[in-house]
């Protein structure tokens, strides 16, 4: 009977214990539990213990980002983090001081609200690092996250949780009408649920329907990428198209710009060198008559000029012949 007496208090005492020790290691200094975000009314955030387990998140990945902030420098110290799946990180903070650490005082937050727990902390000589981890399972969680430090003057990093971001081609995509064009969009190394096209109506996205197969097909590809083919191009379909992909911790847009051009814009540079041509020939043509006429007229004076002059020069000769002969006939006459 005292055996299982003492079988049955144990665990009684134990539960006890546990019960009592509880709050004291739910103050203290958090290290590798995980927590997520919350937003509370009074403007601070708790950081509530989430029980992730493999069995939840089997994909769930773990990630350390690092920062350093100098106590002498007012400089922005930024930092983006590019998370495209669930992912356990612990963010740290290096606080490069001058004063004693216990006289610096640290906290986080996300957003602009405070996280209401109290982060890890270690020294290493003059460095102060302050470090969380953090559990992103949710577009929640995807926000700004900043460690402050109030020493001399207050000093901040933060760090930009963004999903991946979509690639595409920086040059347009020119194509002819009848003809049909490839677009192209890629996440790199993330790989989405789902991919989404939408053409610009104006201001609005229009989503592509891409059940329609005579005008639509989206061709086979990777997984980090989507290509969208339409086909029978026309000139009114000029313009931007998105692809949009959507990952669980939130969505990301790429564009690409379409240009269809008719089968007359590339005629117009030839239509325009023939023009040139023609009024350049044309232009050799006249001048070439103009002084073809001009040296006829100049030839036909000069002949001209050359018969009046022997009809004068014959005019004169009769004359002085008519002159001689009178003189002849008058001395004749005399003798």
């Amino acid at each position: 009977m005292r055996s299982s007496l003492g079988a049955r208090g144990f665990p009684l005492s134990l539960s006890i214990l546990l019960f009592v020790a509880a709050p004291c290691f739910s103050k203290g200094t958090i290290t590798d539990a995980n927590f997520t975000a919350q937003a509370v009314t009074e403007g601070t955030v708790e950081m509530a213990e989430e029980n992730v387990t493999s069995s939840s998140f089997p994909e769930l990945i773990t990630m350390e980002e690092t920062l350093l902030v100098i106590e002498t420098s007012d400089a922005l110290v930024e930092k983006n983090v590019t998370i495209g799946n669930p992912t356990s990180i612990e963010l740290k903070c290096n606080f490069s001081t001058t004063r004693p650490p216990p006289d610096v005082n640290v906290y986080w937050t996300k957003g602009n609200d405070q996280i209401n727990r109290t982060s890890s902390m270690r020294v290493f000589e003059n460095i102060l690092q302050a470090h969380i981890r953090l559990t992103v399972t949710d577009k929640m969680h995807m926000d700004n996250y900043s460690c402050v430090f109030e020493a001399i003057e207050e000093r901040k990093g933060t760090f930009h949780f963004k999903v991946p971001e979509i690639y595409t081609k920086e040059k347009p995509l020119v194509n002819y009408e009848r003809d049909s064009a490839v677009l192209n969009c890629n996440s790199r190394n993330y790989v989405p649920l789902e991919w989404m096209w939408y053409t610009s109506n104006g201001s609005e996205k229009v989503p592509i329907d891409i059940t329609m197969k005579s005008k639509y097909e989206i061709l086979p590809s990777k997984y980090n990428e989507t290509k969208l083919k339409i086909k029978h191009l026309q000139a009114t379909e000029s313009g931007l198209y998105w692809c949009r992909a959507i990952f669980r911790l939130g969505e990301s847009e790429g564009k690409q710009n379409l240009k269809v051009l008719t089968f007359l814009v590339p005629l117009k540079p030839f239509l325009a060198v023939t023009a040139e041509v023609v009024i350049l020939v044309t232009g050799i043509f006249l001048y070439e008559l103009y002084t073809k006429r001009r040296q006829t007229a100049t030839e036909s004076g000069k002949d001209f000029e050359q018969v009046e002059q022997l009809k004068s020069e014959d005019h004169n000769g009769v004359h002085k012949n008519n002159q001689r002969t009178r003189h002849r006939k008058s001395d004749a006459s005399v003798n």
